[in-house]
C-alpha cells in the first residue's frame, strides 16, 4: 500500500518544528498543524496537541476525520531502561497504559508494515516496550521501579490516547520516540513549568524559579543539552 496521507501527533511545539520539514503552518479547532510533504511525495499534518491523554485524544480524533493512511505519535520521551543516551530513537512494539481507563497497545502486522515502508530507518532503532503515565518520571528511583515493573524502555504522557484513538477509527498507527532524559537523569519539578499545557515554551516562569533557587540552573544546562539531542535525534525521522 502507498502512504499518501500520513498524520502526526506531537505534545509540543519544539516536537513538531523538529520532526516536520519545510512545514506550512494551518489550525486545526483550537489545535496548530504542521503541513507539508516528505521526500517520498507522502504527504503529512502534524497537529500540536499539548501535554497530556485528555489534549492527545481531542487532537487525533480530529485528525482522524481526514482519513489519514496511518497515524504516528511522535516526540520526546523519558528513558527508562539502562543504556538509552539522550537522542536515541525507541519505535514502539507495544505502549503499556499506566491509565487505569485505557487499555495496552500492541502492533499488528499492519501497523508494522506500513511503518516500515513509511521509515525504514525504524528498524535500526531500539523496539520494544513504551509506557504512557499521568505524570512526568522525575527521579531516578521511580524511573528504575517503572522498568522493572513493566520493562518499558522508555514513558511519555500521551501515546496511548493515540494509538487507542488510531485503532478505534480503524486507522493503522506507529510511535516513535526521542529519549531526551536518561534514566539516570533526575528532573526537578521546576523544570515542568517551562511548557505549558497547549505544548508551547514558557521562558517566563523558568526564570521566576532560578530567581528563587539559583541552583537550579546548573540541573537546567545538562538537561537543555539532552533535549537538544532528543530534538536533532526526531530531525533524522523522516531523513
Amino acid at each position: 500500500m502507498k502512504l499518501k496521507k500520513i498524520a502526526i501527533v506531537a505534545a509540543m511545539e519544539q516536537e513538531a518544528q523538529a520532526i516536520c520539514p519545510a512545514p506550512q503552518h494551518e489550525n486545526l479547532g483550537k489545535f496548530p498543524i504542521l503541513a507539508g510533504t516528505l521526500k517520498s511525495t507522502t504527504s503529512y499534518r502534524c497537529i500540536v496537541s499539548g501535554i497530556g491523554i485528555a489534549r492527545a485524544t481531542e487532537a487525533v480524533e480530529l485528525l482522524c476525520t481526514e482519513k489519514p493512511d496511518l497515524i504516528l505519535s511522535i516526540g520526546v520521551s523519558g528513558g527508562l531502561a539502562a543504556g538509552l543516551e539522550a537522542g536515541t530513537l525507541v519505535t514502539a512494539t507495544s505502549i503499556h497504559s499506566d491509565i487505569a481507563e485505557l487499555d495496552s497497545w500492541f502492533e499488528s502486522d499492519e501497523d508494522a508494515k506500513l511503518r516500515s515502508e513509511l521509515i525504514p530507518s525504524c528498524g535500526e532503532t531500539q523496539c520494544g516496550k513504551l509506557i504512557t503515565a499521568k505524570e512526568a518520571v522525575l527521579t531516578p528511583q521511580d524511573k528504575l521501579f517503572m522498568h522493572e515493573r513493566t520493562g518499558a524502555l522508555a514513558v511519555d504522557m500521551e501515546s496511548i490516547a493515540v494509538a487507542q484513538t488510531a485503532k478505534k477509527n480503524g486507522i493503522p498507527f506507529g510511535c516513535i520516540r526521542a529519549i531526551s532524559d536518561d534514566s539516570k537523569r533526575g528532573i526537578p519539578q521546576e523544570s515542568l513549568t517551562g511548557v505549558d499545557e497547549t505544548g508551547k515554551t514558557q521562558l517566563g516562569p523558568i526564570l521566576k524559579a532560578i530567581m528563587k533557587r539559583p541552583g537550579l540552573i546548573c540541573e537546567l544546562i545538562p538537561m537543555g543539552r539532552d533535549y537538544s539531542k532528543a530534538l536533532k535525534g526526531l530531525g533524522k525521522i523522516f531523513k
